[in-house]
């Protein structure tokens, strides 16, 4: 799913928990998973997911 980096910052990771189990947010650009879907950098994915159907290179 492609999504703008403001969306993903309210998504949880399913890596990323805090002490108490409790999940936390995306970290976008911050991440090593995070790819961008083009040069513009206005969308991208997880890429622990694999890439979109949409992308292509």
């Amino acid at each position: 799913m492609l999504v703008s980096d403001s969306d993903a910052k309210f998504m949880f990771c399913p890596l990323l928990k805090t002490q108490d189990d409790k999940m936390k947010m995306c970290q976008v650009a911050m991440c090593m998973m995070w790819r961008w879907a083009d040069e513009t950098k206005e969308k991208g994915y997880c890429g622990l997911a694999g890439s979109p159907v949409l992308v292509k290179k």
